[in-house]
């Protein structure tokens, strides 16, 4: 604070100056908001007159909640200094109490639907609100600020919900009792009161803020560490194919393991720091007992009242009661902290500056085809995106596209290429200079109106949930006033211009559901084929096609090529295509050649070439090579049932890739574990803490049995206090009860210490031996285990974190609460039958009721969690799913389609919740209310018993906490029914997994079929010399995928490989490569037939020893979290360490080594999440350096350079090449130019081999490969 600025003429900058600090000052004190958002802005959605009258009413009623039971108190004082009372004044006093009770009750359900309906209201406000504005911020924005929709739709507005919901209505009713019993105490005994405030309130403040801290701090450290290990198992569930084909499971596990176990230890510590918080609280309270008796029979004793037992149990029950709610303004805080922390996340989104793209504005011109006549222009455009804003990516351009024609951009990544389509849809504005249409700036067009007349592909194919036909339909905007027959037609017309002629072998054609929930085991191609008819559908003035054929192969991408250029003619449209593969637009009317920013080239195909610049060099990186070559083989076979080109779409099989199956597909029985079953098997787990788990359950059952102690040490004072004071050894009786209390608190103290501990040690350490063994067997497991419901990535990690978290907690909370409370309940019911056994029978049949309200209490609290967390996952999945393809959904035009949607979708979970407001808060009012009316029975029929002489009143007033404490206290019980019910179904879900047994996987590294290591089969070793074989062999296979039995991918395939041979594997989608891929690294068996590697079938080889022989570089690179210098030495073989000299070697044959030793970490700079550090190529090339750093025998490459630019394509050629040499080589590949030079091609159809031979003698021959190639000709 700036003291000279404080001057005497600026009195209001004293107060905002002083103020701001000792706002800031007092938050930090009590760590109620380290938070940017004030949490009374999260009301800012409750905009109606009649929202902030139920906010008021809400208000109004928790203050009234907190009154009645400081009178309920004073009532119970009044009893106990008449008792046992006269009929009379009985009746006075359970009339007074009933009719407390009641209010409270009704007062209670008041709070509780307001506040219910308050946290709907304020939650679907933020909810509408954030939609709305996300789906209207401009691309800067996500390039920039990178938001976790997905996260704050869901995670965040849910803890909005729970912190402006009933909670809230609790804490102001606790606020009230506060108030309200201090007053009263007060009133009664001032003196008392106050010696118990100083003594009682600051401690327990202490001990709650001090211990919640330390806890919250260990637990975040842990959470970071737990959220390092789950990347690792994440990253290694996605690439479950890589982790088998290069046996890395152990070493992945392992260092998951390392992680795991310094995540225990922070929440061992966590555990011990919670436990020694709640022995603290028992302690301080039941020595608050021992103080304000004695204190209170003193202050009796000087003012001469005999019998002020009820004042004093009157003051101690209030201020005790008050320090317990004082206690629970920890939880209420961190949740209200919680959902302010939340708040910041959206409010951040909520109020970010407005964008100047407006999506939603109904201002300016909307474009028709004749805008698009005069032609499209970049005029000195020059553009930095706001992420990068010392890049520039493009430098003062001019671009002139012909209108009516195809246009083509093409150059290396990074050039600008997709920049130019972000601009024209506005994405983007440039930096300076301008885009126009025609003659207009396209800033003058209503943003909405310009991206109705465009349509787009992208490389990346989305697909939005629901079937083919809607994903289709949208490319026809909101507003395309046609009938759905009209609809239907054009949808099926833009599909046969996009070559889906896959539609018929799907369950339902057009109609077929696909997306998150559908039919997910489409092609990529197919994908596309999708995505292409989506943008043709709405007859786009201009469509712009960005490597919109990068997955598909050349026979689909000839057929969707002829099909463009026959729209094209015929409609008039502008098509700007922008290509890696540069036979996709060696046709165009014109081609723009970009680099670094630069418009460096553009004429025809023909005259770029005769310029003899970078597109003749980009063309010849790309095409194949006339020199003949040097035949290894002297002819080639065909099958002549086949016609040399086929156009009609093959049936796809699945391909071998990882992926969920239909839903169609029927799901195994689940196994079901009895509660027995899952304690048995977690104790078998947590057999080394077997002296924790006694401990604990020692120190559990005497925590349990403090309320027995309890019940004796309170009757007995309540039955001295109720005599003379002058009376023979009253002082040495009070002293006395009064010391037993205070040791019963040291005990409470050891105990819940002792027992939080122990079974802290118990749950953190079985936490980390069911993820440890969970991920070690998942990894295990067939690829084909992958495949079938319920084994997805996302799924196996909530098994890891979630399910593996419920079943911990059996070990720790959970057993030790049963434990508790079953002493307790026991115990009080043998000491009431003992000493008062008329008493306690009928007291015994409202302890079910007391139970009752415990379990209803609670649960209907856990229902409306549970609620809130599930209620809105499906729309709030629908509008994840459009903010994380927001490119997609913006340059349809669907935000407003998206968001009226999303209102419709939480329209219905919004109603069903105010329902269910209104009926559950009944149980929630009854459970907090129906106490009151137990404790009338209870002293009706006791003061009844006692005026009988039947029993005296320390039998009463022993019996009375005996059985109803305990009562109370074992609500906890109940609260344990959901994390019960949960741990069910974890361990359903978790020791499947521990059970399930592989087929394939039978051994481990390093061992034989028979378990013992082969002197043949070192792992490590790497054959040298002429040991070094790898020779392969397919005799008649066929296979079909466990999910489609009745589908062949391969039909009695025979082929014969040679040792050190190069090979390539062409053919159509679904065609049958990759799945002979497959099949190699034995990810599965055969249906019929063998595979043989060195004349050795490979069924009879261990898998690991086979595998590492075999280097495997997919398409898509899949990285793990580390280091360059680790994600390449993974690839080793199991066993080898590969030193730093062998890792730079095979990087520098990648051409690799150069640009690592360039970064500031060199082999130690981390890769990121899959490599997102990293460009395509530069991943590619890790890929291949990963497989050659175990110098494999074979060497597997599928489509190893489809999503790649020409340049990039070009150094991951030279760097297979380098890498072939020496060892077998197969090469998958769509792109034909790069196995032109194998020294065999087969050429798979529908299942099988149709031709083989080398490039010259295919082409020679006419047929599929041929046309292939014809397809994909540059010159």
């Amino acid at each position: 604070m700036d003291m000279a600025s404080l001057s005497t003429a600026q009195p209001r900058a004293w107060h905002a100056e002083i103020g701001g600090v000792s706002r800031t000052f007092f938050r930090r004190i009590a760590g109620l908001n380290p938070f940017k958002t004030s949490y009374f802005s999260l009301y800012r959605p409750l905009k109606s007159f009649q929202d902030r009258c139920i906010l008021v009413a809400g208000v109004i009623l928790g203050i009234a909640a907190g009154v009645p039971l400081p009178l309920i108190g004073v009532i119970f004082g009044h009893i106990i200094d008449a008792f046992p009372p006269s009929e009379h004044e009985l009746q006075v006093r359970i009339s007074q109490l009933l009719g407390v009770a009641v209010a409270y009750f009704v007062i209670t359900w008041g709070w509780a639907v307001c506040w219910g309906i308050i946290g709907e209201r304020t939650s679907r406000g933020l909810r509408e609100a954030l939609v709305e504005r996300a789906l209207g911020m401009e691309m800067a924005y996500f390039d920039v600020e990178s938001p976790d929709m997905t996260s704050i739709l869901t995670e965040k507005t849910q803890t909005v919900q729970l912190g402006t919901s009933e909670k809230v209505g609790l804490f102001i009713q606790s606020i009230s009792y506060f108030v309200a019993a201090f007053t009263v105490g007060f009133i009664l005994d001032a003196q008392l009161t106050g010696i118990l405030l100083v003594a009682v309130i600051p401690t327990m403040f202490i001990i709650i803020t001090f211990g919640s801290k330390t806890v919250a701090k260990l637990q975040k450290s842990s959470a970071d560490i737990a959220e390092k290990a789950a990347a690792i198992a994440s990253s290694a569930l996605k690439a479950v194919q890589v982790v088998q084909a290069f046996g890395i499971a152990d070493k992945l596990c392992d260092d998951y393991l390392v992680l795991l176990k310094d995540s225990v230890r922070l929440g061992v510590r966590k555990s011990i720091a919670g436990a020694v918080m709640l022995g603290c609280v028992y302690f301080t309270a039941y020595s608050a007992n021992a103080l304000a008796f004695w204190y209170g029979t003193r202050l009796q004793e000087q003012r001469g009242h005999d019998g002020g037992a009820g004042t004093i149990y009157a003051v101690v029950f209030l201020i005790l009661d008050a320090s317990f709610v004082v206690g629970q303004f920890g939880p209420f805080i961190q949740t209200f902290a919680m959902a302010a922390g939340a708040g910041e996340s959206i409010f951040e989104v909520l109020d970010h500056a407005d964008s100047h793209i407006d999506v939603y504005a109904n201002e300016g011109e909307r474009p028709d085809d004749s805008s698009f006549a005069d032609g499209i222009r970049f005029e000195n455009v020059t553009f930095v995106y706001p992420a990068r804003p010392t890049a520039r990516v493009l430098n003062g351009v001019n671009l002139n596209f012909q209108p009516g024609a195809v246009n083509g951009i093409v150059g290396s990544s990074g050039s600008g290429k997709s920049t130019v389509a972000g601009l024209l849809l506005r994405f983007y504005d440039p930096s300076s200079g301008k885009v126009t249409i025609g003659s207009k700036d396209v800033k003058q067009f209503n943003v909405q109106g310009l991206r109705s007349r465009i349509s787009m592909v992208n490389q990346e194919p989305v697909l939005f949930t629901g079937t083919i036909f809607d994903n289709i339909k949208y490319g026809l905007g909101e507003d395309h006033g046609l009938s759905d027959e009209e609809v239907l037609r054009r949808c099926e017309r833009a599909a046969q211009e996009a070559a889906c002629d896959f539609f018929d072998i799907l369950p339902d054609g057009i109609h077929t559901a696909i997306g998150s929930s559908g039919h997910t085991s489409l092609s990529g191609g197919q994908k596309q084929r999708i995505c292409l008819a989506r943008a043709l559908v709405g007859n786009p003035s201009l469509l712009i096609l960005d490597e919109y054929t990068s997955a598909m192969d050349a026979t689909s991408e000839a057929l969707v090529l002829k099909a463009l250029d026959r729209a094209t003619s015929v409609s008039g449209r502008t098509t700007i295509i922008i290509a890696h593969r540069l036979a996709t637009i060696k046709k165009a009317a014109k081609i723009m050649v970009m680099d670094q920013g630069n418009l460096i080239e553009e004429g025809t195909h023909d005259s770029l070439i005769e310029m003899d610049g970078t597109y003749k060099r980009l063309v010849e990186a790309q095409k194949f090579d006339k020199s003949p070559l040097d035949s290894k083989t002297s002819s080639i076979t065909a099958t002549p049932s086949i016609a040399p080109m086929t156009t009609d779409m093959d049936k796809e099989v699945e391909s071998p890739t990882v992926k969920q199956v239909e839903p169609t597909e029927k799901k195994e029985p689940a196994k079901s574990f009895s509660i027995a079953q899952v304690l048995r098997r977690a104790f078998l787990l947590s057999k080394p803490e077997t002296f924790y788990i006694l401990l604990g359950l020692f120190a559990s059952m005497c925590s349990g049995a403090i309320i027995i102690g309890e019940a004796i040490i309170f009757g007995n004072l309540v039955s001295t206090l109720n005599t003379q004071f002058d009376e023979p050894n009253f002082d040495s009786r009070v002293n006395f009860f009064c010391l037993l209390f205070f040791i019963l608190s040291l005990i409470a103290l050891c105990a819940y210490i002792t027992s939080g501990s122990c079974f802290g040690v118990v749950s953190q350490w079985l936490l980390c031996r069911i993820q440890d063994t969970s991920l070690r067997n998942i990894l295990r497991q067939d690829v084909s285990w992958f495949s079938k419901p319920g084994r997805s990535s996302h799924s196996l990690m909530s098994s890891l974190s979630m399910d593996a978290g419920h079943i911990s907690g059996l070990s720790g909370v959970i057993i030790g609460t049963l434990f508790s409370v079953t002493t307790s309940i026991c115990g009080g019911m043998i000491l009431a039958h003992i000493i008062a056994w008329k008493i306690a029978v009928v007291l015994l049949a409202a302890v079910p009721i007391m139970l009752l309200a415990g379990f209803f209490r609670l649960r209907v609290l856990s229902m409306a969690e549970e609620r809130h967390e599930t209620s809105y996952n499906d729309a709030a999945a629908l509008a994840s799913e459009a903010c994380a393809s927001i490119r997609t959904v913006a340059a349809l035009g669907r935000e407003r389609g998206v968001l009226k949607q999303y209102k419709k979708a939480i329209q219905g979970p919004y109603e069903e919740s105010l329902k269910f407001t209104l009926i559950s808060n009944i149980l929630l009012a009854f459970s907090l209310a129906i106490t009151y009316f137990v404790y009338a029975l209870a002293y009706w029929w006791g003061s009844k018993q006692v005026r009988e002489g039947m029993y005296g009143m320390v039998d009463f007033f022993t019996v009375l906490p005996a059985l109803l404490f305990s009562a109370q206290s074992a609500g906890q019980m109940f609260s344990l029914a959901p994390e019960i019910t949960r741990a069910k179904s974890a361990a359903r879900n978790v020791f499947r997994l521990h059970d399930e047994k592989p087929s394939i996987i039978i051994d481990s590294p390093g061992s034989t079929s028979t378990g013992t290591l082969s002197s043949t089969d070192n792992l490590a070793e790497k054959p040298k010399g002429r040991s070094r074989k790898g020779t392969l062999e397919l005799r008649n296979v066929s296979l079909a995928y466990p999910s489609r039995p009745d589908t062949l991918a391969l039909k009695e395939v025979n082929l014969s490989i040679r040792a050190g041979e190069y090979v390539a594997f062409v053919g159509r989608s679904g065609a049958g490569k990759s799945s002979s891929i497959a099949l190699i690294e034995r990810f599965y068996d055969p249906t019929s037939g063998s595979v043989y590697m060195d004349g050795e079938n490979i069924k009879g080889k261990p898998v690991y020893s086979h595998r590492a022989r075999i280097g495997l570089v997919e398409q898509e690179p899949n990285l793990f979290p580390g280091t360059i210098i680790h994600n390449v030495s993974l690839g080793a073989r199991p066993g080898h360490t590969p030193s730093r000299e062998e890792v730079e070697k095979v990087c520098k044959m990648c051409a690799l080594h150069d640009f690592i030793m360039g970064l500031p970490e060199g082999y130690n700079t981390e890769v990121g999440a899959n490599g997102g550090q990293l460009s395509g190529g530069q991943r590619q090339r890790l890929a291949i350096a990963r497989a050659l750093i175990r110098d494999p025998e074979i060497l597997l490459l599928d489509e190893a350079t489809s999503q790649l630019d020409a340049t990039s394509e070009k150094e991951v050629r030279r760097a297979i090449a380098a890498a072939s040499s020496g060892r077998t080589t197969i090469m998958v590949a769509h792109r034909l130019a790069s196995v032109q030079k194998a020294d065999r091609i087969f050429v798979f159809e529908n299942g099988r081999i149709v031709e083989q031979g080398n490039h010259d003698e295919l082409v020679a021959h006419g047929g599929i490969y041929s046309g292939m190639v014809e397809t994909q000709q540059l010159t």
